[in-house]
C-alpha cells in the first residue's frame, strides 16, 4: 500500500467504531421497546423508539459501506480491483464500493482482536447514551402521565423490572441495596446447595453407607 498502514488502521477504526455504535444503539433501542424497559428509552414513546432503533441500525450499516465515496481512504478508484498492498488513496467509485472495505489487518485494516475491543467500547457507550438520555425521556413521560395515577411507580422492585418505572440512574442505587441485602442469603443456599453435590461429599457419603 503507497501509505502507512497506522493511518488506514485509524480511519478504519474510526469508521468501524461509528458503525458499532449505531448498530448497538439501535437494536438496544429495538429490544428495550419491545419489553417495556422504559428507563433505557431514547424517547418517551415505544413506537417512535423502535423506529428510532431500526433508522439507527441502517443508518450506520449505510454509512460504514457508503463512506469511501466521499471519504478519501486506501479505495481510490481504480485500485480496488487491486490488492491491498498497492491501492492508492483516494475515493472510491459506484462500481468498486463492494470491494473497498476488503484491506489486510496486516495493511491497515482491522484484525479480530481490535475489532473486538471497539465493539465492546461501542456497546458500552451506548448503553450509556441510552441510560443518561432515558433519564430525560423518564422525566418527560412522567411530566405526560402526571395525572394517571400509578401509571409510573416508586416501589423497590428493582434490574430490569425497576427499570420499566423509573430511569436507570434512579434504579442504581436501589438494585444494588437489594442486591447488598440479599447477595448474602442467595451466596450461603447457592453455596450449600452446590456443596452437597461435591466430590468429596459424595464420595464419604459412599464411604460411609458402604460400612
Amino acid at each position: 500500500m503507497n501509505t502507512d498502514p497506522m493511518a488506514v488502521r485509524d480511519l478504519f477504526a474510526g469508521h468501524y467504531f461509528l458503525f458499532a455504535f449505531l448498530a448497538s444503539i439501535g437494536a438496544l433501542q429495538i429490544a428495550v421497546s419491545n419489553s417495556g424497559i422504559r428507563g433505557l428509552w431514547l424517547t418517551p414513546h415505544a413506537g417512535i423508539t423502535r423506529i428510532l432503533g431500526i433508522a439507527l441500525i441502517l443508518t450506520g450499516i449505510a454509512v460504514f459501506f457508503l463512506q469511501p465515496l466521499w471519504v478519501e481512504g486506501p479505495w481510490a478508484a481504480g485500485s480496488v480491483e487491486a490488492d491491498s498492498l498497492t491501492r492508492e488513496w483516494g475515493k472510491a467509485s459506484w462500481s468498486e464500493i463492494a470491494g473497498a472495505r476488503n484491506v489486510n489487518d496486516i495493511h491497515g485494516g482491522l484484525d479480530g482482536v481490535k475489532q473486538t475491543g471497539w465493539f465492546a467500547l461501542a456497546v458500552i457507550l451506548a448503553f450509556f447514551v441510552s441510560a443518561v438520555v432515558g433519564t430525560l425521556s423518564m422525566k418527560i413521560l412522567s411530566a405526560a402521565q402526571s395525572g394517571n395515577a400509578g401509571t409510573l411507580t416508586n416501589s423497590d422492585t428493582d434490574g430490569l423490572e425497576g427499570l420499566s418505572n423509573r430511569s436507570y440512574l434512579s434504579n442504581l442505587p436501589i438494585s444494588w441495596r437489594n442486591f447488598r441485602t440479599d447477595i448474602r442469603v442467595l451466596w450461603r443456599g447457592e453455596l450449600a446447595k452446590t456443596d452437597r453435590w461435591s466430590l468429596m461429599r459424595m464420595l464419604s457419603r459412599k464411604g460411609g453407607s458402604s460400612e
